[in-house]
């Protein structure tokens, strides 16, 4: 391996970013991480998205099986 490239939400993760940063430093491997403001995860979507779902009385019980391709609405 000669570069990485660690992103999303996990790539937020300070502890995350210090060791691989570490480690390539170390491995002599180009790391690229992308500045902090970019490092996001989907969490905020999901939960506006679930705000909106439950004030239309859209719920779901435990059995609900996660598509990606499944319309929100």
């Amino acid at each position: 391996v000669k570069n990485l490239i660690i992103a999303g939400g996990v790539s937020a993760n300070s502890g995350i970013r210090n060791k691989f940063t570490e480690i390539c430093n170390k491995e002599g491997i180009n790391l690229t991480i992308p500045n902090i403001k970019y490092c996001t995860d989907n969490a905020a979507m999901i939960g506006a998205a679930a705000y909106f779902a439950y004030q239309k009385g859209i719920t779901s019980d435990i059995d609900l099986k996660a598509k990606a391709t499944t319309s929100l609405f």
